[in-house]
């Protein structure tokens, strides 16, 4: 009787560890997704910020879904500041030095224009485009790849050729 005790607590105590060491990480975890997704969007709405708050709210809107359509896109990397930050895609990051917005309406614009588009509460009406430059400047690319799916405010966007 008392080795059924023993293995019965033992049992017991490896299961209240387990369980415990399991919330934990679970709890760390939801933590980590939480601060990801938090610092995801922030660099989202800077984007959209320095990149088109001058632009009408469609406009601003499409720029969100390029940065995110990069995101999901085979050649750009996986997650947003590393899409936002990536040398010389998008000009603020290397242009302006202060990066801080100071124009409070555009930052609270596009910080509500960041969560929806994260959170994929908005039509992706650029259909997919990964490019976009303002209409009066003549990028370098190679035009042969892309094809023009819209012009919004002062930008046109492009999708990659299949």
């Amino acid at each position: 009787m008392k080795i059924i005790n023993v293995l019965s607590f033992i049992i017991t105590a490896a299961i209240f560890i387990f369980v415990f060491i399991w919330i934990n990480w679970a709890s760390a975890a939801q933590a980590a997704r939480v601060e990801s997704r938090a610092k995801d969007m922030k660099c989202l709405a800077l984007n959209i910020y320095h990149e088109a708050r001058g632009e009408p709210i469609s406009g601003q809107i499409a720029v969100a879904q390029v940065t995110m359509n990069r995101v999901a896109h085979k050649n750009w990397p996986n997650d947003v500041c590393s899409v936002v930050y990536q040398y010389k895609q998008f000009s603020w990051t290397s242009v302006i030095s202060n990066k801080i917005p100071h124009e409070s309406t555009a930052w609270t614009t596009a910080q509500s224009i960041a969560k929806t588009v994260y959170t994929d509460k908005e039509d992706d009406f650029v259909q997919g485009a990964v490019f976009y430059h303002a209409d009066y400047v003549e990028p370098d690319w190679d035009y042969s790849k892309i094809t023009m799916v819209a012009k919004i405010g002062t930008h046109i966007f492009y999708t990659l050729n299949k």
